[in-house]
């Protein structure tokens, strides 16, 4: 009996291996298909580009993703930048660079998905890095047109590397990030003459620092929870207000049938 039932886990347990290296082997088609799609809109290859992209789509629409513990958010991403990866193969108006852009978005979240130990995102850390360096520098000129070409700069790699951190990262770790981007994006204009705010880039740029090399606390210190309430502060106070003329349109309307 305890020869059938060790027999049994044996048979049990290598039926899950398999199961488990078909389902990474195929993550990693998936994986080589976008970076050959990728490869092709960098050769303005954007026909053989869609191809390949409809290819892709009939990949994954075959792996039983309930099996890969995928979560809502992250099929999002996937769609969303399936997505525009497909729009931008067969815009008729897109420039070759924002084809590219695109498509890298797309490429990177596919591999983060994969690639768990050292993701392709993280090979653009000299690009990001170095649009900080050139902020500071037009800072410290007081050139806010050098500024603004920088910060556009940014935003743009920040944009396409965006889904992918979002798969990497914990909750709180990515809204650290995204939140720090988002006040700088919003007090643009004003950086560069206001010294208050134009030390929040060093701190922003403090952080992502972190975010290349890797998290190694998890805890919020305050200069986090003061942007994430500059950023959210007057959202939640926008709710309030309109919630409150909700309430007191309701009461004004009983008032008129009583």
């Amino acid at each position: 009996m305890f020869v059938l039932i060790c027999l049994f886990f044996l048979v049990f347990s290598n039926s899950v291996q398999a199961e488990k290296t078909l389902d990474e082997k195929e993550w990693r088609n998936l994986n080589q298909t976008a970076d050959k799609v990728l490869q092709l809109v960098k050769e303005e290859k954007y026909s053989e580009a869609k191809q390949l992209l409809d290819f892709f789509s009939k990949q994954f629409l075959a792996i039983r993703y309930d099996d890969q513990n995928l979560t809502m958010t992250q099929l999002r991403l996937i769609t969303t930048s399936y997505e525009k990866a497909m729009g931008a193969v067969t815009s008729t108006s897109a420039s070759h660079e924002q084809r590219v852009l695109e498509v890298s978005e797309f490429r990177l979240v596919i591999d983060a998905l994969v690639n768990h130990h050292h993701p392709l995102w993280k090979n653009t850390e000299t690009q990001v890095m170095n649009y900080f360096a050139k902020m500071r520098e037009a800072i410290s000129s007081e050139n806010n047109n050098s500024f603004q070409h920088h910060l556009n700069g940014f935003l743009q790699r920040y944009s396409m590397i965006r889904p992918a951190i979002m798969v990497d990262l914990l909750p709180h770790q990515f809204q650290r990030i995204d939140s720090h981007v988002r006040y700088v994006e919003r007090y643009r204009n004003t950086i560069v003459t206001d010294e208050e705010k134009s030390k929040h880039l060093k701190i922003m740029e403090d952080d992502f620092k972190k975010l290349y090399k890797g998290f190694e606390e998890d805890q919020a210190d305050p200069s986090l929870w003061w942007v994430i309430l500059s950023i959210g502060g007057t959202t939640l106070l926008a709710l309030f207000y309109a919630g409150y003329k909700k309430y007191r349109a309701e009461k004004n309307k009983v008032k008129m049938k009583q």
